[in-house]
């Protein structure tokens, strides 16, 4: 008897980790009805998991539904998230869409698809779900024995409307997953065999502030991870320099410690007339403040950052102000934007007094010394011991085998070997020094790091 060939769906997903995470809970959702999720045609659907952050992500969010279209005529295709709540009507001019869904609706997603697969489109696309926050619960992922590193969402929405930013009115207010629920979550994934957790959200740092009564935080939360899950590694999501605590900062700088000697510090800006502009709540002074307690991790802890260049209120003074607090501290990458007005924020009515291409000019100086910090910081952890996670094995002539991962300090790290070796498997985290940096990743030598 010829078994029922299965329908086949390809995800496709832009913008944040928390993006991620929520397509990976689809995909979770699809084949438990009874679907494949596949990287490549031919297909009966498409999903789009759209970004709007900027003006930008939303441009290309709709081109991706455009070019899936193009590519696979015979698809269904659905366009989903943020892109959909910022502009809905642009959605809906994108000719021969079946659906579109808000982030509620990504909860209706695969029943619909389910449903309607295999009837022709009726129409213009029926909008599913625009309006209201997604429940912080839905959309886990599945396990899948033998990753190394899992996601786990553990809150939503942002309570901060900074002046730039069009993130609230997409996702909501903050959400957040009662501790109990991340425990379990985290025990799953234990059970599972991953051997990292990277705790994500729009705006990790306020998690707790929705349920006051409760009396949880971020820093609450990672004391009872730590004190739960003796070989888990934690790695955080973004923060900014006020939400970290005296605790927080102490699991970042001890070296036993299951935090990761990683943070991804949310700056935007190193000027106090940029800061106050776009309604952050803390100044330069404070920024200063945080990267002079981290200096006790002695080049170990990799500090990133994002940073908005050509904002209205960055005059020249304001821009040099940032790039000398970028050149002074150590950092071990950098995201650069240049500002784009966002409509419905309240910077979007500003004038945009910045041009383009001083914004380029700007983004391009900062991306320049972003490089340059980043080949420093890799090169002083030449030599280290580096606790790398293997994540990927990598096909390359020169080596019997090579395994990619990164080390506890998100730095990434090629393990190479000219034998087989049982300990170099996905999941598996290995100690070893590298000896190069290739302009990429560093390099070690396997043989070499055991002796």
């Amino acid at each position: 008897m010829q078994q029922k060939k299965l329908p086949r769906v390809l995800i496709e997903t832009l913008g944040c980790k928390v993006n991620f995470y929520e397509s990976q809970g689809l995909a979770a959702e699809f084949r438990r009805r009874g679907w494949q999720v596949v990287k490549k045609g031919p297909l009966e659907a498409v999903v789009i998991n759209s970004c709007a952050v900027t003006a930008e992500a939303g441009r290309q969010s709709l081109q991706a539904a455009r070019r899936a279209l193009k590519r696979y005529p015979e698809a269904q295709v659905v366009l989903a998230g943020c892109a959909v709540v910022a502009e809905p009507q642009k959605a809906a001019e994108v000719e021969r869409l079946s659906a579109f869904f808000g982030n509620v609706g990504k909860n209706d997603l695969v029943s619909r698809l389910t449903r309607e697969l295999g009837k022709p489109a009726a129409g213009l696309p029926e909008p599913v779900g625009i309006a209201g926050e997604l429940d912080i619960s839905l959309l886990r992922a599945d396990l899948e024995r033998g990753r190394s590193r899992a996601v786990v969402k553990i809150q939503d929405g942002c309570n901060s409307f900074c002046r730039y930013c069009i993130i609230p009115y997409l996702r909501g207010r903050c959400r957040s997953l009662p501790p109990e629920k991340v425990l379990a979550e985290c025990r799953e994934l234990v059970a599972a065999g991953f051997r990292e957790v990277v705790l994500t959200g729009i705006h990790i740092g306020r998690y707790g502030d929705d349920a006051p009564a409760a009396g949880f935080s971020l820093t609450s939360l990672l004391l009872q991870l730590v004190n739960e899950f003796p070989d888990l590694r934690l790695r955080l999501g973004s923060l900014q320099p006020h939400e970290i605590t005296p605790e927080i900062m102490t699991l970042l700088l001890d070296p036993q410690s299951l935090v990761c000697e990683h943070l991804h510090l949310s700056l935007q800006s190193a000027s106090d007339r940029v800061l106050g502009a776009m309604g952050r709540p803390y100044r330069r002074s404070d920024i200063k403040e945080i990267f002079a307690l981290l200096a006790a991790g002695s080049g170990r802890l990799n500090i990133g950052t994002d940073l908005i260049v050509g904002f209205p209120a960055e005059n020249e003074l304001a821009f040099a102000e940032t790039m000398d607090l970028v050149e002074e501290v150590e950092l071990g990458y950098l995201h650069v934007f240049p500002y784009s007005p966002r409509q419905g924020t309240v910077a979007a009515s500003w004038p945009d007094r910045v041009l383009l291409a001083e914004k380029k000019a700007r983004a391009a100086k900062l991306g320049a010394l972003g490089r340059h910090k980043r080949e420093l910081f890799a090169k002083k952890n030449l030599g280290r011991d580096l606790h790398v996670l293997l994540e990927t094995r990598i096909d390359d002539s020169r080596y019997r085998t090579a395994w990619f991962g990164h080390s506890r300090n998100y730095l990434p790290v090629l393990v190479t070997s000219q034998r087989e070796d049982d300990n170099l498997r996905a999941g598996f985290e290995v100690t070893v020094q590298a000896e190069t940096w290739d302009g990429r990743r560093l390099v070690a030598d396997w043989e070499k790091s055991r002796r």
